[in-house]
């Protein structure tokens, strides 16, 4: 089955099939065939303003899965449908509390030749697509990464093996908990959490590089802000 008739069936539209209204939120992009829009959070850390090309975000690290749900929120939001293939334990109602529209994302489970497959043919129907680095050789990452940019779609990897040309790579390098509170003969206080802060760093691959703090669940509200990581 070819990609389009992939994407017919599924009910999907390409990032070029994307109306400009649908392709820009808030003046965050512009009506580019290859550009999908972003929170105006997400949107400091990226090279365009908006989701294009390819993007590499370090999976390692705690918070990073809850930096890709912030990062599909402004491209679901739009209208655009992402897919995210071959990653288990992902989990549809932390993915709506960070914004994304559960309506427009799609979750294949997919290992093996399946997985390439599946990854090859959504890479030509869908504006975004979230894969596995480790799922693939060298060279299969190559071919992908082409394939999307012909086809106008960004591709997001989920990496844990490292990935060749990215045009920014994205890295949680710190996560907080607001609602907790000092509490002497508490491990880690006393409260409840209401918000989790994420600070971010990218760089490009122009060597510029960017850092901003976001709240993808929450709101960024004063005091009771605790570095968990940092009693350990």
């Amino acid at each position: 089955m070819t990609a389009a008739a992939l994407a017919a069936q599924l009910g999907l539209r390409t990032a070029g099939e994307l109306a400009p209204a649908e392709r820009a939120s808030g003046g965050v992009v512009t009506s580019s065939r290859s550009m999908v829009p972003v929170t105006s959070d997400i949107a400091r850390l990226l090279p365009y303003g908006g989701l294009a090309a390819a993007t590499a975000l370090a999976a390692a690290r705690v918070g990073a899965t809850s930096l890709l749900w912030r990062l599909l929120a402004g491209p679901t939001s739009a209208g655009a449908w992402c897919a995210v293939v071959g990653l288990s334990g992902m989990y549809p109602s932390a993915a709506a509390a960070a914004g994304v529209d559960l309506a427009r994302l799609v979750l294949v489970e997919a290992d093996g030749p399946r997985l390439l497959d599946a990854a090859a043919a959504l890479a030509g129907g869908v504006p975004v697509l979230v894969a596995p680095s480790a799922a693939f050789t060298p060279i299969q990452e190559r071919r992908l990464t082409a394939r999307a940019r012909r086809s106008g779609t960004a591709i997001v990897w989920w990496q844990t093996r490292p990935v060749a040309g990215a045009d920014a790579r994205l890295e949680v390098t710190g996560a907080h908990w607001q609602g907790l509170r000092a509490n002497t003969g508490r491990r880690w206080g006393a409260g409840r959490l209401n918000a989790c802060g994420l600070e971010v760093a990218a760089r490009w691959r122009g060597g510029a590089s960017r850092q901003a703090t976001i709240w993808p669940y929450g709101g960024d509200r004063p005091g009771n802000v605790i570095d968990l990581r940092r009693r350990r």
